[in-house]
């Protein structure tokens, strides 16, 4: 047997009003039609569901096992229908964004500013190196993407928030860099530990090296921070990254920010998507968010 549910709804209104006209009212349906769904739903389970008492209709015992069926069948369609009007609305869902390890100053500012209007959005982040979270939007396992540096495929689109800076870093007691200021073609001379390969952050230093002519003395390459500023605070090499990264061993004192008279490298801060057509009302609305903040200052 194959349940019709405009047969079922037409019982339900009636079981539940006690009424085929007020049935028909709220289905926005003539009595008449009510009349006929009722009656071809009893004939195809060959039982009577309702009986007339009077002027009302009132459920059988076996109606008002139907009834209860009926009821939580149309509560969970009621509350389908709610969870895909919030949907549209951007109220609930859920949002998968892709970040670097270090996602920087600007994006858990516009992720706090985008719960505030979208409390019942869960927000996914799943971070990794800038290649893989590049190709997992891509593959649309995530549908957008905090990029560092404009990524080398014609598949995404960018949307740009701002500019950070990357700071030269130093052990604090460090023999390499014994001062707190050096010219960037020093770092010819100065072992260098860099990013590993699908970095962004990696690619914006060799391009910034390289528009200086400088040929930098590799040490070792990491995609790991934590392991960068191992290297780093034993005085083996010094290293670009985010100052926010550091943040904890300026403060402790073990690590420095060297300035470079030249100028630190920026990156260019972006949200990439593959397409409008494909981005979901929540995606939607942080795009709408990146626009209106695009400007939040860098941390200084």
């Amino acid at each position: 047997m194959i349940l019709n549910i405009n047969q079922l709804r037409a019982f339900y209104y009636v079981a539940r009003t006690g009424s085929i006209s007020k049935a028909a009212q709220e289905l926005m349906v003539t009595p008449p039609a009510i009349t006929m769904q009722v009656k071809q739903l009893e004939e195809t389970v060959g039982i009577r569901l309702l009986v007339r008492q009077g002027n009302a209709m009132v459920r059988t015992r076996a109606g008002e096992e139907v009834y209860q069926k009926a009821e939580k069948i149309f509560q969970e369609i009621r509350e389908t229908e709610s969870l895909l009007e919030d949907m549209s609305r951007s109220k609930r869902g859920e949002l998968r964004i892709a970040c670097p390890e270090m996602p920087g100053i600007r994006v858990p500012r516009l992720i706090a500013e985008f719960k505030k209007s979208y409390p019942g959005i869960n927000i996914i982040v799943e971070q990794g190196v800038d290649a893989d979270i590049v190709r997992s939007v891509e593959d649309r396992r995530n549908e957008l993407v905090v990029l560092w540096h404009r990524p080398n495929t014609v598949r995404l689109k960018v949307r740009a928030i701002g500019k950070e800076k990357l700071v030269l870093i130093a052990s604090a007691s460090s023999s390499l860099v014994p001062g707190d200021e050096i010219s960037v073609r020093d770092l010819s001379e100065i072992p260098l530990v860099l990013k590993g390969e699908g970095s962004a952050s990696r690619a914006v230093v060799i391009e910034y090296l390289r528009k200086f002519k400088v040929n930098p003395q590799v040490a070792s390459e990491s995609s790991n921070v934590a392991v960068i500023k191992e290297i780093v605070r034993q005085d083996n090499a010094v290293a670009f990254l985010k100052r926010e990264a550091v943040e904890a061993e300026i403060n402790e004192g073990s690590i420095k920010v060297v300035h470079i008279l030249e100028g630190s490298p920026i990156v260019e801060v972006g949200i990439g998507y593959r397409n409008r057509r494909e981005l979901s009302p929540a995606a939607w609305a942080f795009l709408r968010l990146v626009e209106k903040y695009a400007d939040f200052p860098a941390k200084k």
